[in-house]
């Protein structure tokens, strides 16, 4: 079950509640449900007209987006013997959208609400599953504690025009509930909650509303026009990974009575640090790892906003060890494939 969580952080918590959904069960499960086609639109006339890419949200607006993600693990580890592991994992978040205030300098302040999570895997032929709202077994809502604390429980988002996502805040709600589903024997401190504050905030509620407000370029562009975002260099393994995301415009198209811009998007990896490692006589030499992503994104122009997105990312680790033990040297591989799609709808 920890390896299925997990996961999750890669690709991607809490007593309280918040504003409970208007919708029915009936009516989310309904909506619970991937469209990973491609948006059925035609080109423009003019194909070659300049343009903006901007966030147009207006105060009172309300938006929900459905967005899933799919995570397929393939791991092998070798000594004496043969060690397999296969994941296959989807989650399915629903998110209530409502722009509560915007600044002078256009700065947008977003609540955000999940009112709907589901998760399917299958990991090594056990099958695991959580819906919000039919799952309610106490050992397996515990179990699931990390999602069942977002349900209904709102939190914060500032957004610039161009700028993505400038602070995620007021997840409060979500350590209370957290903290009330998990029962840990003694209560943090107030230091150690605020820690588990950031610690969400960080690796889980970014990572998700960044799919939804990517960083822009802050200037005209046009079919053909490419810009890339550099991301803060993460630690993999015992290398630092400089991962570089890459767009293109490919091309204008009519989506009902709005325009939307197909961007191409792709990533560039530098791994930089030693290949060997060396920890309690035991010697590991690792191979750089590749990381891949491609897919293409929907803006629409018009309103301003993300319409789709569907997006892939590989990553491949393998390294070999070395280690004394009692009858002499041991020594072993592993190799793990991890590939994670990202689909983003507006529904």
């Amino acid at each position: 079950m920890k390896k299925i969580l997990a996961v999750v952080l890669i690709g991607v918590l809490f007593f309280g509640c918040g504003k409970k959904s208007d919708e029915k069960p009936q009516d989310l499960s309904a909506k619970m449900v991937t469209d990973s086609s491609a948006i059925k639109a035609v080109p423009i006339e003019n194909v070659n007209q300049k343009f903006n890419l901007q966030y147009k949200f207006q105060k009172g607006d309300s938006y929900q987006y459905r967005m899933t993600q799919n995570t397929i693990d393939n791991l092998t580890f070798k000594t004496d013997s043969v060690i397999t592991q296969n994941l296959n994992q989807s989650i399915i978040y629903l998110f209530n959208l409502t722009v509560s205030n915007i600044d002078k300098d256009g700065v947008m302040e977003i609540s955000i609400t999940i009112p709907s999570i589901k998760l399917t895997a299958d990991a090594n032929g056990q099958r695991y599953f959580y819906q919000s709202g039919i799952t309610k077994d106490t050992n397996e809502v515990k179990k699931y504690a990390q999602y069942e604390a977002l349900i209904n429980n709102p939190f914060s988002v500032r957004v610039g025009k161009n700028s993505g996502i400038i602070e995620v805040f007021r997840a409060d709600r979500i350590v209370d509930k957290l903290l009330q589903l998990s029962k840990p024997p003694t209560q943090p401190t107030a230091d150690e909650k605020n820690a588990l504050r950031n610690n969400i905030v960080e690796s889980l509620l970014k990572p998700l509303v960044n799919q939804i407000f990517r960083e822009l370029p802050n200037s005209a562009l046009a079919k053909d026009s490419t810009w890339t975002h550099e991301q803060p260099a993460a630690p993999l393994l015992i290398f630092k990974l400089q991962n570089t995301n890459l767009y293109k415009i490919t091309g204008l198209e009519k989506y009902n009575n709005d325009t939307l811009a197909v961007i191409d998007a792709g990533l560039n990896s530098v791994v930089t640090g030693d290949t060997k490692y060396v920890e309690r006589g035991a010697t590991y030499n690792f191979k750089r790892p590749d990381a891949s992503a491609s897919g293409t994104i929907y803006f629409d122009i018009t309103r301003g906003c993300i319409q789709k997105a569907n997006l892939k990312t590989i990553i491949h680790i393998s390294f070999t060890l070395e280690a004394p033990t009692p009858k002499g040297k041991q020594k072993g591989s592993k190799d793990e494939s991890i590939k994670t799609t990202n689909v983003l709808e507006l529904l």
